[in-house]
């Protein structure tokens, strides 16, 4: 899916920007595409560094309840069955 951007700049910012893209032999459209997606990947890097952080954070803190023995642990069988409740739950809109 597409969508379109409109913006205003000024004639000589307008005129400078062409210039620009024709000496890469682009049209003004193509080369602000081009950047708009640059911005957009490097938005996506920085999203996926600050999820690497937060996940790393947790697990962190996973291994520090282990260690003080603070941690819960069950069965296989009993891990399975709880899944599957929470994903009969999600499934429903109840999670």
């Amino acid at each position: 899916m597409s969508s379109t951007i409109h913006f205003r700049i000024d004639e000589e910012t307008k005129r400078l920007a062409m210039q620009a893209a024709e000496r890469q032999q682009m049209s003004l459209t193509e080369l602000m595409r081009q950047r708009a997606e640059e911005l957009a990947a490097e938005e996506r890097r920085y999203q996926s560094s600050e999820h690497e952080g937060w996940l790393e954070e947790r697990i962190v803190q996973a291994f520090r309840r282990h260690d003080a023995g603070e941690g819960e642990y069950i069965s296989n069988d009993d891990m399975e069955s709880r899944m599957n409740t929470l994903k009969q739950q999600a499934m429903r809109g109840k999670l």
